[in-house]
């Protein structure tokens, strides 16, 4: 499996609209994806927001990195995001409750 990290800056204010927006919108979208293992966002405080994508294979995660790039040029109008960064690894250790498997909003 490999997993894919990108790290955000948005406005604090705007954190709720785009946790919406993803929810609503690329959440699905990259859960459709071939290859999909796991989808989280993560609001970190003061604007920051790390999103974490693991998949089967490295061609699926780097997949889910131009899906999201894509999604932020297009359906993020109106909310100042910048990807401060972007990293593709292989999963080298990886545990999970079966509670994870539940979908959340936050």
């Amino acid at each position: 499996m490999h997993t894919s990290v990108r790290k955000y800056k948005v406005d604090p204010e705007e954190m709720d609209e785009l946790i919406r927006r993803v929810d609503g919108t690329f959440a699905p979208r990259v859960e459709a994806m071939p290859g999909f293992v796991a989808y989280e966002l993560l609001d970190c405080g003061y604007g920051i927001l790390l999103t974490i994508t693991t998949c089967h294979d490295r061609e699926a995660a780097e997949r889910s990195v131009e899906l999201a790039a894509d999604f932020v040029a297009t359906e993020l109008e109106g909310i100042a995001v910048e990807r401060v960064e972007a990293t593709i690894g292989e999963v080298g250790v990886s545990r999970a409750l079966a509670e994870m498997l539940e979908p959340t909003r936050a």
